[in-house]
C-alpha cells in the first residue's frame, strides 16, 4: 500500500474539502510573463499576459541568442535567465530587468551577450531549488560513448563558473555508444538530479554536493521506456511545513516522457524521508500503473500549477494530452477530453502561476499556441475540470520560429 509523503508549492492556495483539495484561488497577480527564444532570427523576446484575458504584447526589444536555442532555465528569484544554445554549445546568461525584459550588452555595432561553453550540444538546463547551481545536459552523439555529459556551473549573480570535475559523464560500464542525455531535472528537495538518456532508454540519479555542486559518480540508471526525454515532478513533491499550502499529502512522483515508445513512465522518488521513504537516497520505483499512454512522441510537461492535473506535448501528435493526476496513487487518467490540437510541432511550453493560460511553441511555424484552463472553482461551486480550451487569443504571432519558452 502506497504512503503519502508530503507537498510544497509556493502559490496561494484555497484548500476544498474535495478529490482536487489542492486547487486554487487566482493569484492576485495580473500580470504574467512569457520568455520566447526564436531559433529562425535567433532573438530572445519577452510577452506580457493578461491574466484575465491571456491577451500578450510584446515588452522591451528582442536581444540575441545563440545559433539553435533550445532550453531556458531561470533562478528562483527570477533575477537571471539561462539559454542554452544547441549549436554553439554555449549558455547564454542574461539579466532579468524589473519590467522582466532581459538585458545584453547593445551598442550602435550591435549586441553581445554572456556566454559559457558547454559539452557537445547542450539540450536541457535545470536550476537547483536554491538557485546556486546550473545543470546542463550535453546530449553528445550516438558514436562516442564519452560524449553524453552533464556540465555544472556554480551561479554567482550573472557569473557561471564552471565546477571542478565538470563536465561529468553519463556512460557507465559496458556502454558502446553514448548515452544521449535528453532531459535534466533537479529534485524539489534533496540533492538529487536526474538525467534522461534517449540513446540507452534510462534515467539516472545522481546526487550533487550541496556546496560545491560537484556530482557523485557513477550515476544509478533506471530503465525507462524509449526514447525518454522530458521530465516533471508533481506539483507538491518536496513537501516542507514552512512553504506548503497544500492542503493534502502527496507522493514525490516524477513522470518521464518516452517519446519512441509514446507514453509516460511514473516514478515514485525516495527524495525525502516519510513512512514510505525512511532513508531519503533518491532512488526511483516505477508505479504498477505506469506506463501511461500518450499521444505520437511526447517530449514533455506542464504542470498545472494549482490543480491536480497533468499536460503533455506530443510533439508528433500536434496535440497536448491532457491527464488527472491522483494524489494518493500517482496514477495519470485521461481527462474527458484526452487531448487538444495545437499548431505544427508544439515544443516544451509553460502555464502561467495562477493555472489560467498555458502556451506551447510551435516549432513548425511562427506562432505560440495559447490555452485558458479550467483550473479553479467556479463562482458556482463546481469543481475545475482541468480541460485546455484555445483562449479568446489562440495564438501569438512570431517573426521567427519559437524552439522554446519560459511562463510565469
Amino acid at each position: 500500500m502506497r504512503m503519502k509523503s508530503g507537498w510544497a508549492l509556493a502559490f496561494v492556495i484555497l484548500p476544498l474539502a474535495t478529490m482536487m483539495s489542492c486547487s486554487s484561488s487566482r493569484n492576485v497577480n495580473t500580470t504574467g510573463y512569457v520568455w520566447v527564444a526564436t531559433s529562425g532570427d535567433q532573438k530572445l523576446s519577452v510577452y506580457a499576459v493578461d491574466l484575465t484575458s491571456g491577451g500578450t504584447s510584446r515588452i522591451g526589444t528582442q536581444v540575441p541568442t545563440g545559433v539553435q536555442p533550445s532550453a531556458m532555465a531561470m533562478t528562483p528569484d527570477r533575477k537571471v535567465l539561462f539559454v542554452a544554445n544547441a549549436t554553439d554549445n554555449t549558455v547564454a546568461i542574461y539579466t532579468i530587468n524589473p519590467d522582466q525584459t532581459p538585458s545584453a550588452a547593445c551598442s550602435s555595432q550591435g549586441c553581445t551577450i554572456a556566454t559559457v561553453p558547454t559539452g557537445e550540444t547542450p539540450v536541457a538546463l535545470a536550476v537547483d531549488p536554491g538557485g546556486k547551481d546550473l545543470f546542463v545536459a550535453n546530449q553528445g552523439s550516438f558514436a562516442d560513448p564519452a560524449s553524453g555529459t552533464i556540465s555544472v556551473f556554480s551561479i554567482s549573480g550573472t557569473t557561471l563558473t564552471e565546477v571542478s570535475g565538470s563536465p561529468f559523464p553519463t556512460e557507465v560500464l559496458g556502454d558502446v555508444t553514448g548515452s544521449g542525455p535528453s532531459g535534466v531535472i533537479a529534485a524539489p528537495a534533496g540533492n538529487f538530479l536526474y538525467v534522461t538518456n534517449q540513446f540507452t532508454n534510462t534515467v539516472e540519479r545522481f546526487t550533487y554536493d550541496a556546496n560545491s555542486g560537484a556530482l557523485t559518480l557513477p550515476p544509478t540508471r533506471y530503465t525507462a521506456g524509449t526514447n525518454p526525454s522530458g521530465m516533471a515532478f508533481s506539483r507538491c513533491a518536496g513537501f516542507t511545513t514552512a512553504t506548503s499550502v497544500c492542503a493534502a499529502a502527496d507522493e514525490n512522483n516524477l513522470f518521464v516522457a518516452n517519446s519512441g515508445s509514446n507514453n509516460v513512465t511514473i516514478f515514485t522518488a525516495c527524495i525525502q524521508v516519510s513512512p514510505a521513504c525512511a532513508n531519503a537516497d533518491g532512488s526511483l520505483v516505477a508505479l504498477s500503473s505506469s506506463p501511461v499512454a500518450s499521444g505520437i512522441s511526447p517530449t514533455s510537461f506542464i504542470i498545472n500549477p494549482v490543480a491536480n492535473f497533468v499536460y503533455v506535448v506530443d510533439s508528433g501528435a500536434n496535440q497536448i494530452s491532457q491527464y488527472q493526476y491522483n494524489t494518493s496513487t500517482g496514477a495519470l487518467t485521461a481527462l474527458t477530453t484526452p487531448s487538444v490540437s495545437t499548431s505544427s510541432s508544439p515544443g516544451a511550453g509553460g502555464m502561467t502561476s495562477d493555472g489560467s493560460f498555458l502556451f506551447v511553441p510551435d516549432r513548425g511555424g511562427s506562432t505560440i499556441s495559447v490555452f485558458k484552463a479550467n483550473s479553479v472553482v467556479a463562482a458556482s461551486g463546481s469543481a475545475p475540470t482541468g480541460r485546455l480550451s484555445p483562449a479568446a487569443s489562440p495564438s501569438v504571432s512570431l517573426s521567427g520560429q519559437p524552439s522554446v519558452l519560459l511562463v510565469k
